[in-house]
């Protein structure tokens, strides 16, 4: 007969053994038996249960709220709240079958916002992802709500509308709006914004879900205020109403409002921008990707952030026959008289040197860069590294642990005022092989020297494309030499940061972001044919 310990680490390792195993230890005199055995078969049954009830919902297609609660607690239990999504959107595309709209809508973004935060499967699976969007688009039939005429304005102005989940003064869809519409020439076009709030608590809620975020009149008041200055028409979604009245709501709104363009810069998250993107309310619709696209069938083209996205997805937009272009978010020069962020808030000494990353979720922090660090934080005993970005954190504190230097490295997560953080740092040490493209720019518009290496000669986001070839170097060695020569000539330092800076605002700027968009909105209305065919 195994042991009790046996017994426990093989349920640990969530094996089903045989619960009578257990009986002898669950009434033992010694405490530490009997916790240990009886906790066994709490999660021996919990596992039982998390089978059977999986095995209720799939009998009656997911379509018993009550039950798909009883089955989550389960997974919050067994640590297995990775599985979440897929019988939480599945329940959802039952109620939109029942008519249920606006409970399935609420269903399937909970599913979708769990597993972005679990940094799941679910949603990055092509396939799984189309299913997402297939429930959107039936629910957009569902609801009911049909344009009431077709999309034949003749604007004097090209109208270009924005639609976000939410106006936030440090949000990248905000920042991207107010650059766009601070560059745009509103002689010839005119900007609309819209919000779907789809994050923010309802008055009507039917599933619970999170996390929640505040209201664009608190969260982006100042947004919304520049916006209003420049003339911007902004909508923002009422909050009185469920998901499926609100996202009608907004589809007369933006037919109302006459858009010839309307810029979805939304993912599957926002079902609100979602449904609406299926419906007819404009005469061209854009998805602006920055992660993964909706794949709604009623969209006319794609704006991708990211050229490796971009890529991946060509042969997806190729078999739809819709045009995806790669186009680069722009990036403002930061204020040189704002106040960076401080360095006492960090306990760095005033003497040190401050090297700064940044490490993202798309894996660009390799181990071969992580060595570079190290080489560089051991020969050059004054300074000290600061890593700001949303990629775990496990990986570079176990490697700098190992190379006992955890007590010269400080974390900052994932940093809205990116740019002005940075400007705390003297060395901005690019990741590689794949460049951090948004810390690279922070970087830059910051007025940071940088160092950086050559990447892939068909990867089009490598580091020379943005701070110059000039400036880039080719190998591990040269990387930890440039590192050293900045650390020693602060002259150096301020002068590559100034180049730099005036790079950043001179060739990625929003001007050049505003020009590329306006092109291919009028690109979607006026296509090259047509003029072919008038000639």
């Amino acid at each position: 007969m195994p042991s009790l310990l046996e017994l426990v680490e093989r349920v640990n390792k969530g094996e089903l053994i045989d619960s009578a195993l257990l009986e002898v230890y669950q009434e033992s005199s010694n405490a530490a038996e009997k916790f240990l055995a009886n906790h066994a078969r709490a999660m021996l049954d919990l596992r039982r249960s998390h089978t059977y009830l999986l095995e209720a919902l799939e009998a009656i297609d997911y379509a018993d709220q009550k039950v798909l609660f009883q089955f989550l607690a389960v997974l919050g239990f067994l640590g297995l709240s990775e599985q979440r999504a897929a019988p939480v959107i599945k329940f959802g595309a039952a109620a939109i079958s029942r008519r249920e709209v606006a409970l399935g809508l609420e269903a399937i973004q909970s599913g979708v916002l769990q597993d972005a935060q679990q940094d799941s499967y679910f949603t990055r699976d092509r396939g799984n992802s189309g299913l997402v969007a297939q429930q959107y688009d039936r629910a957009a039939q569902a609801i009911g709500w049909f344009p009431p005429g077709n999309c034949d304005w003749n604007n004097p102005q090209l109208k270009i509308a924005f639609l976000t989940s939410s106006l936030g003064d440090d949000d990248a869809a905000s920042r991207m709006l107010l650059g766009i519409s601070k560059h745009i020439d509103q002689k010839d076009v005119k900007i609309h914004a819209y919000s779907t709030e789809a994050n923010v608590r309802r008055e009507k809620q039917a599933f619970t879900q999170g996390p929640f975020t505040g209201p664009s009149s608190k969260r982006g008041k100042e947004t919304i205020e520049t916006l209003n200055r420049r003339k911007v028409s902004t909508w923002i979604a009422p909050l009185d109403q469920d998901l499926a009245s609100a996202a009608k709501e907004l589809g007369q709104q933006i037919f109302r409002d006459q858009i010839d363009v309307l810029i979805i810069d939304a993912g599957l998250a926002d079902p609100i921008a979602a449904v609406v993107a299926n419906w007819q309310i404009a005469k061209a619709k854009i998805n602006l990707v920055r992660r993964s696209p909706l794949l709604a069938g009623a969209v006319n083209a794609a704006i991708y952030l990211d050229s490796t996205l971009q890529k991946a997805d060509e042969s997806h937009w190729r078999m739809k026959s819709t045009d995806a272009q790669f186009v680069q978010e722009g990036i403002e020069p930061t204020n040189t008289e704002a106040a960076s962020a401080q360095r006492s808030a960090y306990g760095i000494p005033e003497q040190s040197i401050i090297l700064a990353t940044t490490a993202d979720n798309d894996g660009n922090v390799s181990e071969a860069f992580l060595d570079a660090a190290v080489q560089i934080l051991r020969q050059h005993p004054q300074t000290v590294l600061l890593v700001a970005g949303e990629a775990d954190q496990a990986v570079v504190k176990r490697r700098l642990d190992s190379a006992g230097l955890s007590k010269r490295v400080g974390f900052a997560g994932k940093r809205k005022d990116l740019a002005d953080f940075l400007r705390m740092a003297d060395v901005y040490l690019a990741p590689f092989p794949r460049n951090a493209v948004a810390g690279t720019l922070a970087a830059m518009s910051a007025g940071r020297s940088i160092v950086a290496m050559s990447g892939a000669p068909d990867d089009s986001q490598r580091a020379e494309n943005f701070i110059g070839a000039e400036l880039t170097v080719q190998n591990l060695p040269s990387y930890v030499d440039r590192a050293a020569a900045l650390i020693r000539d602060p002259n150096l330092r301020n002068q590559t940061g100034e180049t730099l800076k005036a790079r950043a605002g001179g060739q990625f700027g929003y001007e050049h972001t505003a020009r590329a968009i306006e092109a291919i909105c009028r690109g979607l209305l006026h296509p090259p044919q047509e003029h072919r065919q008038a000639a």
